[in-house]
């Protein structure tokens, strides 16, 4: 089976964290043919580069990246002129990455360039589309009142697959009438370490953005240093708010408590995991959550936000926890009562380990490919 992939450039900002393309070289290792279009806005910085070339390709794990640049000129418009300035720039470039490779389907992450670009292959090529929806592409819209934005890049596709069935129901109700499946993510399973674990040592990471909520996190922390005055956060990743974080660790005395190590490189973000007894990230408009996978299976008791994607595999109380938003108590009586039982802890951890590492991504590439080959057959009747 020849796979069109299409990923814009922040799902493959950092290779060794690119979910898209671990799911595509998952793809490769089944026997299959991939390749993989990346657009990147003229201007926004990649490999440190602002500049470049307008088309031009690499080779990763043995999959073709293909790189686009294109003009943009807003994220959404009522013309979606992005999407038809991706289409305009890919016209010269077609016979290059066409050439010796027909796709037989199309996978577009994010319901937006993608899925727009996708859509018009399809039309050439005349094969299925599959979208991707993966949290921010879906929620950014439908909070922001433009649901027409979710319609309008889900025409065209065969089936638009969420990665949690928070996001289907956020899709189902912007007024998307395509067939819609909830396939969860998976993870590199073999990426899993073993370490002696501190008691005392939380781990948040992701963007240093307001929804991730590490303010909540630095609250709770202030509350449990009251009895536990060695308690630790590592705040893992860089972003916008990581000065008001700072502040704020500063205003409630638990600067020397709040560590921010900047961005990590995964294996860096897995050693981290694999001494920490537990991970917090208390954000909201969550699709699901590979982060989440990865503490999991690293041993972590895992707490996250109820009502979010990872509601799909966090079981309270048995396999991991879920507090409602903005609840640094209720964070910070999970992890005082698991300090106070350590062995009942080590059997949540336990139940967290088993159940994320069923998430693989030859699992999770599996279904994709079983909903590819319906789709091409039903194609071809």
């Amino acid at each position: 089976m020849n796979i069109l992939v299409i990923g814009h450039y922040g799902l493959y900002r950092h290779l060794s964290a690119s979910f898209v393309h671990q799911q595509a070289k998952t793809y490769g290792e089944l026997g299959h043919n991939v390749r993989v279009l990346i657009p990147i806005p003229l201007g926004k910085a990649f490999n440190k580069k602002k500049f470049g070339p307008g088309f031009f390709r690499t080779e990763a794990d043995g999959i073709q990246l293909n790189y686009l640049r294109y003009a943009s000129f807003s994220n959404i418009g009522k013309r979606h002129i992005n999407n038809k300035s991706a289409v305009l720039a890919l016209r010269p470039h077609l016979k290059k990455l066409f050439s010796d490779f027909t796709p037989d389907v199309i996978h577009a992450h994010t319901l937006g360039l993608d899925s727009g670009i996708g859509a018009w292959l399809k039309k050439r090529f005349g094969c299925p589309l599959v979208v991707t929806t993966h949290g921010s592409d879906a929620f950014v819209p439908f909070n922001s009142g433009k649901k027409e934005h979710l319609r309008h890049f889900a025409k065209g596709a065969d089936t638009v697959v969420c990665v949690s069935s928070l996001l289907e129901r956020t899709v189902r109700d912007s007024g998307v009438s395509e067939p819609t499946e909830v396939i969860l993510n998976g993870f590199r399973v073999n990426e899993v370490r073993s370490r002696p674990k501190d008691p005392l040592t939380i781990v948040q990471a992701g963007y240093l953005v307001a929804r991730k909520k590490a303010d909540i996190t630095i609250r709770a922390v202030a509350l449990l240093k009251r009895d536990y005055p060695d308690i630790k956060l590592k705040i893992i990743g860089n972003g916008t708010e990581e000065q008001r974080f700072r502040e704020l660790a500063s205003t409630l005395g638990v600067s020397e408590n709040v560590i921010f190590t900047g961005y990590l490189s995964n294996p860096e973000l897995l050693a981290e995991m694999s001494s920490a007894t537990f991970f917090v990230m208390p954000s909201i408009n969550e699709g699901f959550g590979i982060v989440y996978l990865e503490a999991m299976a690293n041993h972590c008791v895992t707490i996250g936000t109820e009502g979010e994607g990872i509601a799909d595999l966090i079981r309270h109380g048995e396999n991991g926890f879920l507090v409602p938003p903005d609840s640094p108590e209720s964070i910070s009586a999970i992890i005082s009562q698991c300090i106070g039982t350590p062995e009942k802890t080590l059997e949540i951890a336990g139940r967290g380990y088993l159940d994320a590492t069923e998430l693989t991504w030859a699992k999770n590439a599996a279904k994709y490919l079983e909903l590819f080959s319906e789709l091409i057959s039903h194609s071809k009747r």
